[in-house]
């Protein structure tokens, strides 16, 4: 195996489409690499482990953590379930999508938009975030902002320590992108670190960036923001993520402070979400069908903001796109800003919800990075048509085209949740 890493600066790949070649796409056989895999930690919502264990050799050790633990392969013996906190069994879930895959002298991080069933790499397409870093056992590196969010995130989900411990022998000196969590309320580790979660920390991350570039205050960022599920949204809140993803913390802020800071009109968040159109009418039918999440109860809300929706364009025409991703364009011209990419959809659920008076409450395990200072290029103020960061294309399953819902569109409402 070559010393070579093949990820060094980090890049963004989509999942493949049976059927439609795609020099942008990674396959889940391509990132795993089994010939040379040592060991793993895989994390999904949801794994189909006969499908994992079919890409992986029968004696390399995995650490696993879904949802809920399944039973695995006979033929794979080599198999730890990890288990996070959860207070509320019933209602918190594990939603992040996480991969650290070790080889010989390197380490792959892999931040996932799909989880690690087939049809999440075949029927819909996905977004994968990867980076590879320098391992060497006989040396250890001084920690960075990437490494302790790493460590701390991998802590949040139970992870052994052996697994955590082997981070202070790899290099991430070449990190740039900046890891985002979330870690459900009631929980032990979340009381000593409930400003690090969710939006809040969105709204750290940013900042943070805003300060280095000496960017002021000014609610004038646009956001694109898509996912496969459709959450109970108010005005309130749009609000409350639209100062955040601003680097502005409002929790100090009454919600008429807040309100008169960015009145409703200012709020400039589209929501992007599958119509009933697109799912419907998708080339691969129901398989591709069953990974879209919205209950008709939660858009007829007469708090729901419907004049917030927006048309997905998938990278590929008549697809389904299960991506949970955010493209915030800032300044003047709007052609520069930050992506957010990973297990978070647009809903309370995975970002929080700030309550008055009161400590944010989370209800999900999710993780995402933020690829900052990117660069647009746009065909008109409603149409990005590249985005580049450290000087790489960021490849996305759809195009960032500002359509808002006709007359006549609805989301596609999924038959099969309640």
């Amino acid at each position: 195996m070559s010393d070579r890493l093949e990820f060094p600066d980090g890049v963004v790949r989509v999942t493949p489409l049976v059927g439609v070649p795609d020099s942008q796409s990674i396959s889940l056989s391509t990132l795993l690499d089994a010939q040379h895999l040592l060991s793993a930690l895989l994390t999904s919502f949801i794994i189909n482990t006969d499908w994992l264990l079919s890409h992986i050799q029968p004696h390399t050790p995995l650490t696993l953590i879904a949802n809920q633990a399944q039973s695995t392969s006979s033929l794979h013996q080599n198999i730890s379930w990890c288990k996070p906190e959860f207070v509320v069994p019933n209602m918190q879930i594990m939603h992040t999508k996480l991969m650290f895959l070790v080889y010989p002298r390197h380490v792959r991080f892999v931040v996932l938009t799909g989880n690690l069933v087939e049809e999440e790499w075949t029927v819909v397409q996905n977004s994968v975030f990867i980076q590879d870093f320098p391992l060497d056992y006989t040396r250890v590196f001084s920690a960075n902002e990437f490494s302790t969010s790493l460590a701390l995130s991998l802590h949040d989900l139970s992870v052994p320590y052996s697994v955590v411990a082997r981070l202070n022998h790899v290099d991430f000196t070449r990190a740039r992108a900046r890891i985002v969590t979330t870690v459900p309320t009631g929980g032990k580790r979340v009381h000593m670190n409930m400003e690090s979660y969710g939006m809040l920390r969105l709204a750290h991350v940013v900042d943070q960036f805003n300060t280095q570039i000496a960017e002021e205050w000014e609610p004038d960022a646009r956001l694109y923001c898509i996912g496969s599920s459709l959450g109970k949204l108010d005005t309130n809140w749009l609000r409350d993520f639209y100062m955040c993803a601003h680097g502005w913390d409002p929790q100090s802020l009454a919600l008429n402070a807040r309100a008169s800071i960015v009145p409703e009109n200012m709020i400039d968040i589209a929501v992007a979400f599958p119509t009933h159109s697109d799912v419907a009418t998708n080339v691969y039918g129901k398989p591709a069908m069953q990974y879209v999440m919205a209950k008709q109860n939660v858009y007829e809300n007469p708090k729901f903001p419907k004049s917030c929706m927006f048309r997905v364009q998938p990278r590929v025409n008549r697809t389904v796109v299960h991506v949970k991703a955010i493209v915030a364009r800032t300044g003047e011209r709007q052609n520069r800003g930050w992506v957010y990419l990973g297990s978070h959809n647009f809903t309370p659920a995975a970002w929080g919800r700030l309550q008055r008076g009161e400590s944010p409450y989370y209800n999900n395990y999710e993780m995402g990075v933020v690829l900052l200072d990117v660069k647009y290029e746009c065909r008109s103020q409603d149409c990005v048509s590249k985005i580049v960061w450290e000087n790489t294309n960021v490849v996305l399953p759809f195009s960032p085209v500002w359509v808002p819902y006709g007359r006549s569109d609805a989301p596609y409402f999924n038959p099969d949740i309640q």
